[in-house]
């Protein structure tokens, strides 16, 4: 699917917001210019900006910048997604064990402006229809199917590298606690990821999130304070090692935050569900 768009209309509606509609609607996924509204607006034109801002609190277009002025028709991001959800689709039907299509691959196949791109992949992502991992696109409501082998297997990582154990469990350890290849270790935790099981952190290791939201549930019972490092290693069994890595996740949740050598509890509650 290339970023084409029809010949531009030769007559015009009235008014100054349906001209700017009728225009985006034509330039398609190629986005309207400020430079391609030269001959219909004179240069001098006030208001231009404010009245995209009314279009798109309309959901008529969206705006990609202002300066100049970039923006696209919501017409455009419905065109696209029905192209891309059937694409998904067909993708997943026959990759099953595959996350998702990487982001790289899309570019190639729809042939489309790379921000227009990601607007209107960020703006499915928002409205629930689609789901980002690292860089990789699928449906929301596509689940991995696994043969029973390997969901045996899945079900095994959990329970002996993760279950009751209060700390993070680097990949190396999964590859040696179950004898894997990393290939094949990375699409499990993946999925486990996915199922919401466990919690990538960022530092690469991975966190039980059961164990976690008890862990969060306990320290939002202890209210907003001050939560110094030697406290939170008494409160999780946890040395230094682990410790320091898991505060650093919670900070990226949203539960804590550095404060001097430690930590505070913060007021706003937070839930793993937001992370994947």
């Amino acid at each position: 699917m290339r970023a084409s768009h029809p010949p531009i209309p030769k007559r015009l509606p009235a008014g100054d917001g349906p001209k700017i509609i009728a225009l985006a609607k034509a330039y398609g996924l190629q986005g309207l210019r400020q430079k391609d509204l030269a001959g219909v607006f004179p240069p001098d034109f006030q208001g231009l900006t404010d009245l995209a801002k009314a279009l798109e609190s309309e959901g008529r277009i969206r705006i990609l910048s202002f300066a100049p002025l970039h923006l696209v028709a919501r017409e455009a991001i419905d065109y696209f997604e029905e192209k891309f959800v059937a694409y998904l689709e067909k993708f997943h039907s026959s990759h099953i064990k595959e996350r998702g299509v990487a982001l790289s691959k899309i570019q190639e196949r729809f042939e489309i402006p790379r921000q227009i791109l990601l607007l209107c992949l960020k703006t499915l992502v928002h409205e629930g229809k689609l789901r980002e991992d690292h860089g990789f696109y699928a449906l929301a409501d596509f689940v991995r199917e696994l043969p029973e082998r390997e969901e045996r297997i899945l079900q095994k990582i959990e329970e002996e590298c993760f279950a009751g154990r209060p700390r993070s469990v680097s990949p190396a350890e999964v590859c040696e606690r179950m004898n894997l290849s990393p290939e094949t270790r990375n699409q499990l935790l993946d999925i486990l990821v996915e199922r919401k099981r466990i919690i990538a952190g960022k530092d690469g290791y991975y966190v039980h999130r059961p164990w976690l939201e008890d862990l969060i549930e306990k320290l939002r019972a202890k209210g907003p304070r001050d939560l110094p490092v030697a406290e939170f290693k008494e409160m999780t069994g946890l040395s230094r090692k682990y410790a320091i890595p898991l505060l650093e996740l919670l900070d990226e949740m949203g539960v804590t935050r550095r404060k001097g050598a430690g930590r505070e509890i913060l007021d706003e509650p937070s839930s793993p569900s937001s992370r994947s």
